[in-house]
């Protein structure tokens, strides 16, 4: 049983740790390692913040709009369309993605070895799969959750 945690871990993991060393190794002019473990980190790091303003979403700017975006709503075939695309482009992309942006700037953009248009890439992959990397966790944490109540091995 412990062995299958352990690959579960690993394959959730690993994948984008080595895609990030795949895309520091490519670079010609290869950026310092702790700049792009920083980076890597920040974007791990972002599931609080985002978590703030997913709160503040749900339960400030949706009932101003006139939108229910409670789970059992969601979850019926009585959602609107706006409802969907509040959920999906503005919550989803524009929040997780306007934070990764505004990561890229206000660190990464800062720094003196941000010295080619290629190295933007290279720090926003980081960050990005600092990213993904959290959000994998968390979906083994949800999956796990669910097979406490069932046997799913």
């Amino acid at each position: 049983m412990t062995f299958e945690f352990v690959n579960l871990y690993l394959s959730t993991i690993l994948p984008p740790i080595i895609l990030g060393v795949i895309i520091w190794k490519t670079d010609r002019f290869q950026e310092p390692a702790h700049l792009l473990l920083a980076s890597f980190l920040i974007g791990f790091s972002i599931a609080l913040p985002l978590d703030l303003l997913i709160a503040i979403t749900h339960h400030v700017i949706a009932p101003v709009l006139n939108l229910n975006l409670e789970i059992e709503h969601v979850k019926s075939s009585e959602v609107t369309v706006a409802e969907v695309a509040f959920m999906h482009f503005f919550r989803a992309a524009f929040l997780e993605e306007g934070l990764k942006f505004a990561l890229l700037i206000f660190f990464c953009a800062r720094l003196a070895d941000l010295n080619e248009p290629i190295d933007a890439i290279i720090y926003a992959a980081a960050i990005g799969l600092g990213y993904a990397t959290m959000e994998n966790i968390g979906y083994l944490y949800n999956e796990l959750g669910k097979c406490a109540d069932q046997d799913c091995w």
